[in-house]
């Protein structure tokens, strides 16, 4: 494992995000953007860049189609696939999710990465609600979760913040409650371009028998964020993030690929 691992006084500061496997995930920053009659297409890639044991998850990825049929209210269908080491992939999970935009106010420009005008002070900021129902593969609806919580936003000066801290509820029985969250910061250096960094973890049945903070999946890391205007009211959005374990459970490096088409 990587030598500057975090010891457990800081990391507990900011430990809290969504209940992870140790193995591949992919890894996403929700943001509390709606836009009627817009459709999104997603794909969302992890990919494990230490070395994996065979039948442990080298990658994972997902499938997402949404449609906003009003201002306020996104539901999205997604297909989770995970590629075990050595085998052939397989589909994890099925997925129901939905974004709710409460409120949002002051700057919304759109002539970079997201859509969002930092670098002219508006001071964006904008509330949204997430939630989804995950539904895995095998052992179907009974095995599955309930995941909910915030989507924040927040443009100061040229710096963009986002944060999303969701509780998980699995539906089997003897599981208690878990929580987990993702944190972006970004700021623009080109037209197009921002660089910034993000963090995610999780604490697997935070309400009840939580693990320790070794057994916990915590990772940073620097990340790129881009737009491409393809024409005809469509916006491709790729997004690269690097991201370093800090606990001893966590992959010690996952590249983060995501894909978004807006149209």
């Amino acid at each position: 494992m990587l030598s500057w691992r975090l010891s457990a006084a800081p990391l507990a500061l900011i430990s809290a995000f969504f209940a992870c496997p140790a193995s591949a995930q992919v890894f996403e920053v929700v943001h509390p953007e709606v836009e009627k009659g817009a459709f999104e297409l997603e794909a969302l890639n992890g990919v494990v860049l230490s070395d994996r044991e065979t039948g442990e998850e080298r990658s994972a990825h997902e499938f997402a189609l949404g449609y906003a049929p009003t201002s306020f209210w996104m539901p999205k269908l997604a297909l989770e696939l995970a590629n075990p080491e050595g085998e052939d992939v397989v589909v994890e999970a099925f997925e129901f999710e939905n974004i709710f935009l409460l409120f949002q106010g002051g700057g919304d420009g759109h002539d970079h990465a997201h859509g969002h005008d930092h670098a002219d002070g508006a001071g964006r900021y904008a509330l949204g609600f997430y939630g989804k129902l995950e539904v895995p593969n095998e052992g179907g609806i009974d095995d599955g979760a309930v995941v909910f919580g915030p989507l924040g936003e927040v443009s100061l000066g040229p710096v963009g913040l986002i944060g999303n801290f969701f509780v998980e509820v699995p539906f089997a029985e003897d599981s208690d409650p878990g929580l987990a969250y993702a944190l972006q910061a970004s700021t623009p250096v080109a037209d197009s371009l921002e660089l910034g960094f993000e963090a995610h973890g999780s604490v697997e049945q935070a309400f009840g028998d939580a693990p320790d903070l070794s057994e916990q999946e915590h990772v940073v890391g620097p990340a790129v964020y881009s737009a491409v205007d393809l024409g005809d009211g469509r916006l491709l959005e790729p997004r690269a993030a690097l991201l370093f374990g800090v606990t001893e459970a966590a992959p010690d490096v996952t590249l983060s690929l995501n894909l978004e088409l807006k149209f």
